[in-house]
C-alpha cells in the first residue's frame, strides 16, 4: 500500500469509528475524551473513547483490516438495538476501486491528507443533524465483505502456537463470523421489506485512494423505533421516499 495512504488511513479509521460510537450514544458521552484529540486539522476535537479494553479493540481491529484490505472491498459499521439485535443503521466505507500500489509516486502527503479531512467532516456534519439515540439502547457490530478469504475457521489438528505473533495471526483468523444477506429476497413471499433511507457522504478520491462512503438509515412507519430514538421519525420523510 502507499506509504501516506497507509499513514493516514490508521487514523481516518480510529475517527471514523470513535466518531459514529459517540454520536449515536453507543457509549456514554462521558466516557469519551472530546477535548483532547484533533485530527486532520479539523475545527472540532474527534472524540475519542477513554475505556482500555475499547481503545485496545479498535487499535487492533485497524490493525486486522489494514492487513487484509487486499481482500475487503466493504467495511461497514452497523449500530444495532440491544433488544432485538436490529440493525437501525449503517456506515458504509467501499474498497472496490481501492488501488493497491506500493509506490507513492507523484502522490503527495498532503493530498492524501485532504482527502481524509474532507470526508471525515462530512461524516461529523451528518452525524450532527441525526436524531440523537437514547442512553443504553444500541450497540456496534463490524463486517467486512472479503473476497478469496476464508476467514473463521480453526486450523486442523492440535497446531501449537509457538509465539505472540502467531496467536495474533491466529486471532485474526477465528476471530470473524460468517454471515451472508439475502440481497436478492423475492416480493412475492409475504415477507416485510423495510424502507432505508441512503445518504451519500464525502469519500476520497485522488490517486490510487478511492474509497466511497455511504450512511443507510431504517425508516418504519409503526413506530417500532420510538424506544430506540428520542424523537420520533418524520412520517413526512417516509412518504417522500
Amino acid at each position: 500500500m502507499n506509504y501516506w495512504i497507509e499513514k493516514w488511513l490508521k487514523v481516518y479509521l480510529k475517527c471514523f469509528i470513535n466518531s459514529i460510537l459517540f454520536h449515536r450514544n453507543v457509549y456514554p458521552a462521558e466516557s469519551f475524551d472530546i477535548t483532547t484529540y484533533q485530527a486532520f486539522d479539523l475545527p472540532q476535537f474527534t472524540p475519542v473513547n477513554r475505556h482500555p479494553g475499547l481503545q485496545e479493540y479498535i487499535e487492533e481491529l485497524i490493525l486486522d483490516l489494514l492487513s487484509k484490505l487486499i481482500h475487503i472491498y466493504g467495511l461497514c459499521l452497523c449500530v444495532v438495538t440491544k433488544e432485538d439485535n436490529v440493525c437501525v443503521e449503517r456506515y458504509v466505507l467501499s474498497f472496490d476501486e481501492f488501488r493497491h500500489v506500493d509506490e507513492v509516486g507523484t502522490l503527495s502527503e498532503s493530498e492524501v491528507f485532504e482527502e481524509f479531512r474532507s470526508s471525515l467532516n462530512s461524516l461529523t456534519a451528518h452525524l450532527e443533524k441525526l436524531d440523537p439515540i437514547k442512553d443504553d439502547t444500541v450497540a456496534f457490530e463490524i463486517i467486512i465483505n472479503t473476497m478469496e478469504m476464508q476467514l473463521g475457521h480453526r486450523p486442523q489438528g492440535n497446531e501449537r502456537l509457538k509465539n505472540q505473533e502467531a496467536k495474533k495471526a491466529f486471532e485474526r483468523e477465528t476471530n470473524w463470523t460468517k454471515c451472508e444477506e439475502d440481497e436478492g429476497l423475492p416480493e412475492n413471499l409475504g415477507v416485510y421489506k423495510p424502507k432505508i433511507k441512503m445518504t451519500s457522504l464525502a469519500g476520497c478520491d485522488v490517486g490510487p485512494l478511492i474509497i466511497h462512503n455511504h450512511c443507510e438509515k431504517l425508516l418504519v412507519s409503526d413506530g417500532s423505533l420510538n424506544g430506540v430514538y428520542v424523537t420520533s421519525q418524520d412520517s413526512s420523510i417516509l412518504g417522500s421516499l
